[in-house]
Formats: C-alpha cells, structure tokens, sequence
C-alpha cells in the first residue's frame, strides 16, 4: 500500500535561492558530535516520493531533485568537518545513483540479507565492495536471530500487513530458502565446523557457531567500515522497527539486553565481545 510520512515536500526553488543554506546547516549541525553520518534514505538526493493531499500512498509520483547541488554540499561538508558519509542506498536502486555516490566518495551501505548472486545464492566477502560500510542488518530488518526464527513474519502477520494464511506460508518458505542459501554460504567460506547439520531445517535458532559464522563473513569483506548492531552482538530476537506500522508494534521502544555497564562486566556480554574482537584480529581489522 505504500506509506505516507506525512511530511511536507521541500520547495526546490527557495532552496535553490538561498544556496541550501538549510540543507547545510542541517548536515554541519548533525556532524557537530561524530566521525560520521549515516544518510537515511540517500536516494532522496536523486528523487522524492510525492503523494499529493487527499490521495493514497500508492498514488504518488516520484520527483527530481538538483542532486549534483545537494551531493557536492554534503561532500564539502564532510571535508570541513573531517566526517565519513555513509549513504543507505538499499532497495531498489537506479546503477547511476551509485555511480555518483562513488564518484564522491560516499560510503555505500551493503547488508548480509541483500548482497545476492542473480540465482539468488549470497556473494562471497571478497565481491563486496571496498567503498561501503558492511552490516548485517538495520533497525528496520530482522536481526540474525529473528530472521533465523521468523520473527519478523510473525510480527508482520500479528500487525495485519499479511492479511492470508497463504501470504504467510509464503513468506515462511522463501524464508526457509534464504536461510539455506547462508547456510550453504558459510559452509563454502570454510566458517563452520563439519559436524554442523548441512540442512538449515535441522537449526531451529541461531547457534553461536551460526551467530560466529555471519560476523565472521561480515569481517573478511574488504569494504573499509563494519558495524554490528548491538541486538546483533547480543543475538535479540526483535527488531527495533516494523516499516509500515505504527501503534500495532513497539516501535523504537525496545530495550538492549544489557546495560551500558554490563556490556563492560557480564561474563556473556564479554564472550559475545570477545567473539567480535577475534575476527577484528584474524581479519587485521584491528590494526
């Protein structure tokens, strides 16, 4: 059905009248604190979703932005504040747009769920690209766990975005796919022992040598940022955010597992640690 932010379109004239002023100030306000910034949503630059007043997401239209303008601002902000750009350029995504990001240097941002073979197998580390932040999931996707045991389509289902018992024995046999595929990845990488089941319908949850064998995947790319989120980390189940819902789930309300002084102290949040920092090391990460 789409969805519809509820947020007002910006008005390209004015904005190109006063040089962007708001744009920048925007970009130099959110780079005051970090050695970084993550972009949300970076094909905004290129086009926008419009849904004009009283009509349905499902009709609006895209329209074109000055994105060289916007681009080369973001780029000389970054310079100025000594900051790494991060572009989330997932989904559906026109060739030129990353070829423009690349001709900037703007990190490109490649999730373990999305980086596919045409035959629907996962690419090796050593294909992903070395200009790009690797991660293996975003608050908006399942995490290793949940996607491991469905929780995501069950949530989903209990939201009322799927609306049939078929749709949903759907989506729980292309599940049973992709886990296969990674599991027949990790199995190709030489990141599991032999006596793991070969079958991912023998693995009813992610085990530490399944949780051991996505980050290390993640750490032999060669792309120049790896970030694990913490629910990652600590193996959670739930996500933080359901696109498409909003009172129907916890949306953004969801504790971590630990706190910020037991991520220090706890004998298993040291061993989840601890597992993070060997690859760092065995992939010279650390240097």
């Amino acid at each position: 059905k789409g969805q519809d932010w509820g947020f007002p379109p910006p008005n390209p004239e004015r904005h190109h009248e006063d040089g962007y002023r708001l744009f920048a100030e925007s970009i130099r306000h959110s780079l005051r604190h970090g050695g970084a910034l993550r972009i949300d949503h970076v094909m905004r630059f290129f086009r926008l979703f419009s849904i004009p007043d009283g009509m349905q997401a499902a009709e609006g239209s895209y329209v074109r932005a000055d994105h060289e303008d916007l681009v080369r601002l973001l780029a000389l902000e970054s310079v100025r504040n000594k900051a790494l750009i991060v572009g989330e350029d997932l989904g559906t995504v026109a060739l030129e747009i990353r070829e423009v990001l690349k001709r900037f240097r703007i990190l490109s941002y490649r999730l373990l769920y999305f980086e596919r073979e045409r035959g629907g197998g996962f690419i090796p580390p050593a294909s992903y690209p070395s200009q790009a932040l690797v991660s293996s999931t975003t608050h908006d996707l399942p995490t290793l766990a949940g996607f491991w045991q469905n929780r995501d389509i069950e949530a989903r289902r209990s939201a009322g975005l799927i609306s049939t018992e078929e749709d949903f024995r759907a989506q729980l046999a292309a599940r049973a796919v992709d886990k296969q595929a990674i599991l027949d990845a990790f199995f190709r990488e030489g990141l599991l022992p032999d006596w793991c089941p070969r079958s991912a319908a023998e693995i009813p949850e992610l085990t530490g040598e399944l949780h051991n064998a996505a980050i290390g995947l993640l750490a032999r790319t060669p792309s120049m940022l790896l970030l694990v989120n913490q629910e990652d980390l600590t193996k959670e189940t739930e996500q933080q955010n359901l696109p498409g819902t909003t009172s129907q789930y916890p949306n953004w309300r969801r504790k971590m597992r630990f706190s910020i002084e037991e991520l220090g102290s706890l004998p298993q949040a040291r061993d989840f640690a601890g597992m993070f920092r060997h690859w760092l090391d065995k992939t010279g990460r650390r240097e």
